[in-house]
């Protein structure tokens, strides 16, 4: 149960990911580029950088795997390194590319990383809550129906 869970945590991530990818992407080529025009190859650009955030941020929970749990330090410790590994390949497949930026456009598409990444993980906790009060809802309701039972006299 807890890999299919990971496994569908990822998928939620991945597509909260590519679809805020692709506003910012729309919202940043609008302010900074409005004369550039795109082909469609530029469709692929959202999923691979969302595909790669989501690679990265399983392979360094992989490296730092923890059998205890984890403080709120060390999670956003963790948040932290992956939201630098994230900003360093945006900006490395950016310079890769040849694109050259401004200070103004460097530090807005910086910002513009970090709120996409804040929306994905403030998306997954949305998710967790909404699972967990399911999920206490159920049990609540067992636990009353286990109650009734054991009230009815044989």
């Amino acid at each position: 149960m807890k890999n299919r869970k990971d496994f569908f945590e990822q998928i939620i991530a991945f597509l909260v990911c590519t679809a805020c990818i692709t506003i910012m992407e729309g919202i940043m080529g609008m302010l900074f580029f409005p004369d550039q025009k795109m082909g469609y190859e530029a469709f692929f650009s959202p999923p691979i950088f969302g595909f790669c955030s989501v690679l990265l941020g399983v392979l360094l929970d992989l490296v730092t795997r923890s059998k205890k749990e984890l403080s709120v330090k060390q999670v956003l410790v963790r948040r932290g390194i992956h939201l630098l590994l994230i900003e360093g390949l945006v900006f490395g497949v950016n310079y890769m590319a040849g694109a050259v930026f401004n200070p103004l456009t460097t530090w807005t598409l910086a910002a513009a990383i970090a709120v996409v990444f804040v929306m994905v993980y403030v998306v997954l906790w949305l998710n967790d809550r909404r699972s967990a009060n399911l999920f206490n809802e159920n049990l609540k309701r067992y636990q009353k129906k286990i109650m009734a039972e054991e009230q009815v006299p044989d």
